[in-house]
């Protein structure tokens, strides 16, 4: 394959989006420094205005919620590695054996149980457990 097979089929010079600046090595590394300083005149966002502070903090809350969101469907589950005691490994096998569970679905369940109580019922529960 050569290098004008990588050329354009199409002129698209008319489409609003595709049009761009012409501009020289010279402009872009400057325009750097301008970026840097938060102020880039050729290479810019879609808002080319500035933004107060609220929209700023609201569009931050915004991008933070979209990259959990989308963290959270490509990847429900996440690799956990603790230490259990001998005793309680058998009693999980048994729980998983007599309920046909995964044993991290167990945990999963008991974990999302004692999350939905009150504080005060999750002090005393954890702390009367005699499991060491």
């Amino acid at each position: 394959m050569s290098l004008t097979d990588l050329k354009k089929s199409k002129d698209r010079s008319n489409s609003k989006e595709n049009v761009k600046e012409q501009f020289t090595i010279d402009e872009f590394i400057a325009d750097a420094d301008n970026y840097a300083k938060g102020s880039p005149q050729i290479v810019s966002n879609e808002n080319h205005g500035k933004m107060n502070l609220k929209q700023a903090i609201h569009d931050a809350k915004l991008l933070i919620e979209r990259k959990k969101s989308t963290e959270m469907q490509g990847k429900p589950f996440r690799r956990a590695t603790f230490t259990l005691s001998e005793n309680t490994i058998a009693q999980l096998q048994k729980l998983s054996a007599g309920t046909d569970l995964a044993k991290s679905h167990i945990i999963r369940i008991l974990i999302d149980e004692l999350s939905n109580k009150e504080q005060e019922d999750q002090i005393k529960k954890l702390f009367e457990s005699d499991v060491g």
